[in-house]
């Protein structure tokens, strides 16, 4: 049976990830008094594209090619360790903890930059080059949150960081816990690309993640926007399954049909999420590249005050 749960987890991680790209699209649009395109819009982009033939740079390796992919097989094999619809591992979980899974994070990420320098776009060395400036500072923030959930629970483990957060009020309610809820917000603003980091524009002054794939087309973008709505739906799930909204998981006395209602929850629970990112999309502005260092900081510095709250709680 939980080999079942598995292929239901990645079935829904893949299928649901673009819906609600398209329904954070959707609904920013509608805040701003537009029509705004179809939630589904998403499914219909990546259904003209695997339809679509792949042009290649001539001058690129195979990794250019391989990169989507291997990046789309990254996060279907964290859909299966992390905590997504389930509050105990199933069968492939024991393969990493939170910090392996980081590592499968940060290595997907690396082969998307060697992918995109790999195109010799110019455009895409821009994007790339931006990224990596920025994920210097957020790993090692990452990191450091990683640690301090880890002293909480004496774990690396999402599952038991999941259940002390859901059984112990003292943890939950805690100025660590709090403060490591915020700097994780943060963390996950500038990894999802939303603003005031980020926007969604081809303007290049700003643009960082939508430079890196200028070269691809066809079934190659296709798979590497799939791979972005997976990145953003699995981190969204870990923020709000670990470590904000751990209650109601389904635990390993639930049951299919419960897991199954919990599908539903967790969309819901996405969709707060969303909300929350479109209302920060429609009502705050970009900040200049060089003040995103300024957004890190106060990030580390959350993360910092969650250590020193440990201390001086213990």
């Amino acid at each position: 049976m939980v080999y079942l749960y598995s292929f239901l987890e990645i079935v829904y991680v893949i299928v649901a990830a673009p819906l609600i790209a398209g329904i954070q699209l959707s609904l920013e649009e509608r805040i701003e008094s537009k029509q705004g395109p179809s939630i589904f819009q998403p499914y219909y982009d990546l259904i003209k594209l695997f339809r679509k033939e792949s042009l290649v740079p001539q001058i690129s390796s195979p990794v250019f090619r391989l990169g989507p992919y291997v990046i789309v097989m990254f996060y279907a094999f964290l859909a299966m360790i992390l905590p997504i619809i389930t509050a105990f591992p199933l069968p492939f979980a024991p393969s990493a903890d939170f910090i392996g899974g980081g590592l499968f994070f940060g290595a997907a990420a690396a082969i998307k930059k060697f992918s995109a320098i790999d195109s010799r776009s110019n455009y895409a060395h821009l994007g790339t080059s931006r990224s990596a400036s920025l994920a210097v500072f957020t790993e090692p923030i990452m990191v450091l949150i990683f640690i301090m959930l880890g002293v909480i629970s004496n774990t690396n483990n999402p599952f038991v960081i999941n259940h002390v957060l859901r059984t112990s009020p003292q943890w939950y309610y805690s100025l660590v816990h709090g403060f490591v809820l915020a700097a994780f917000f943060m963390i996950l603003i500038i990894e999802t690309g939303q603003l005031p980091v980020e926007s969604h524009t081809n303007g290049e002054l700003g643009m960082i993640d939508q430079a890196m794939p200028f070269e691809y087309t066809g079934m190659d973008l296709a798979m590497y926007k799939l791979g972005s709505y997976m990145k953003t739906f699995i981190l969204l799930s870990v923020f709000l399954n670990v470590y904000f909204i751990p209650f109601g998981v389904p635990t390993a006395h639930s049951g299919f049909l419960a897991i199954v209602v919990y599908m539903g929850i967790h969309l819901l629970k996405l969709l707060g999420m969303i909300v929350v990112f479109a209302l920060l999309n429609t009502t705050v502005s970009k900040f200049r590249l060089y003040k995103n260092f300024d957004f890190l900081a106060v990030a580390f510095a959350l993360a910092f005050l969650a250590s020193l709250a440990y201390y001086i709680i213990k």
